[in-house]
């Protein structure tokens, strides 16, 4: 019988409790990795119970490395406090330990006004990607590890380094799944809040860039400002403009991130 830790960072989201109560398999074990914590959230998290560790800093990538060393058993699923998890999910996962080096889930995103719909249907379309790797809900077999250089997230990105991840697993030759049955369903996004996170990552990208690492390429307002014509001409105009939105933001992050360090690039 299989069993997995499940890791979920947490600093300043109070959602963790509700998180924590979707788990609906024994077998899986929260472990809460609260890194620079509020108060609320410490105690929120110490008055469920779970298993729990605290970093004196924030930071994404460093909370996942963290809980992947903390944890007791072969195989860790990663969880953001955001989400929650579909009922029956958890017992596939666990029934998936072992069938893979990689498992990765799928996510769907709640919607409550028109805007909102247009932001869970683009993130749905990038999220779920076949070939990339993003961490939530992502499933690793530690056997993995020496395949792709010993860790999981480079805790020197920000924001990108589940990208990271899926190079370095492109050239491993670890076996990868996609299993359709690993749902997981994330808050509803406004457009500021997603928007703002494409900036986020186009800051990350930029680290990536400076780093010199696989993937990695230099982004231009010459190709972030080309209107998408083909896509605007199908059947979802309005999603073709949002998408161009994101992109944007996207390269505006990775450029304020080059201006700042002093780069051309």
């Amino acid at each position: 019988m299989g069993e997995l830790t499940v890791v979920i960072p947490v600093r300043d989201d109070v959602r963790v409790g509700r998180c924590l109560a979707s788990f609906d398999e024994a077998r899986a074990h929260p472990l809460v990795v609260m890194n620079d914590p509020t108060q609320e959230v410490r105690e929120l998290v110490e008055g469920t119970g779970c298993d729990s560790l605290t970093l004196p800093a924030a930071g994404g990538p460093a909370a996942c490395e963290a809980g992947m060393q903390s944890a007791r058993t072969a195989a860790v699923l990663f969880m953001d406090s955001d989400c929650v998890f579909h009922p029956g999910t958890l017992t596939s996962f666990v029934d998936a330990v072992g069938t893979a080096d990689f498992v990765r889930g799928v996510t769907i995103f709640r919607h409550h006004t028109r805007l909102q719909r247009v932001v869970a249907r683009s993130r749905v379309r990038h999220t779920n990607m076949p070939k990339m790797l993003f961490k939530v809900p992502l499933l690793v077999h530690r056997r993995v590890l020496p395949r792709i250089g010993g860790y999981l997230f480079d805790p020197r990105l920000v924001w990108t380094e589940d990208f990271d991840l899926t190079m370095r697993v492109r050239s491993s030759g670890a076996t990868t799944r996609i299993l359709r049955d690993g749902v997981v369903i994330h808050d509803a996004l406004t457009p500021l809040r997603d928007l703002t996170s494409a900036y986020r990552y186009g800051q990350g990208h930029r680290g990536g860039v400076r780093l010199g690492l696989d993937g990695y390429k230099a982004v231009s307002w010459k190709s972030a400002l080309r209107v998408p014509w083909g896509a605007l001409r199908r059947d979802d105009p309005v999603l073709a403009v949002y998408d161009h939105l994101f992109n944007l933001s996207f390269t505006a992050g990775y450029k304020l991130a080059s201006a700042l360090e002093g780069g051309s690039q």
